[in-house]
């Protein structure tokens, strides 16, 4: 799967979606969630039945959660999760930084940083399933 996020790692900040204790302090979790789950609509990266099966056999291999509760997410459960992914991708990959994909490009293949990020040829920049 790939995702075309440019306006959404242009307009919003990943803080908002992916942020931990020590950042933004003991409400960080359903604080990130609650705005995941809000802005899930907005940013629907997952917009028809396809995208949303396809993220949901993603998730399976990582054995946070079971087939059955899988399965058992909504919609706007599967949405919001994909939204705070990426994210939490961005953070770690880029912080709060302008991308330096050259940089990225060493850091993701040393395994330093998830490798879920490309630029493409017109500048887009894709969040993808594929790493």
């Amino acid at each position: 799967m790939e995702i075309n996020v440019t306006k959404f790692v242009q307009a919003e900040c990943m803080r908002d979606y992916s942020a931990s204790v020590a950042e933004i302090g003991p409400d960080a979790g359903p604080s990130t969630w609650r705005a995941s789950t809000d802005a899930s609509e907005d940013w629907n990266f997952l917009p028809d039945a396809d995208a949303l099966q396809e993220f949901r056999e993603w998730l399976k291999p990582w054995g946070a959660w079971s087939d059955d509760e899988i399965a058992a997410m909504s919609d706007t459960h599967l949405r919001a999760l994909c939204l705070q992914w990426i994210a939490g991708d961005w953070r770690e990959c880029f912080g709060d930084a302008v991308p330096d994909w050259d940089e990225y490009e060493t850091r993701a293949a040393d395994g330093q940083c998830p490798s879920s990020f490309y630029q493409g040829d017109d500048g887009s920049i894709y969040w993808s399933t594929q790493h």
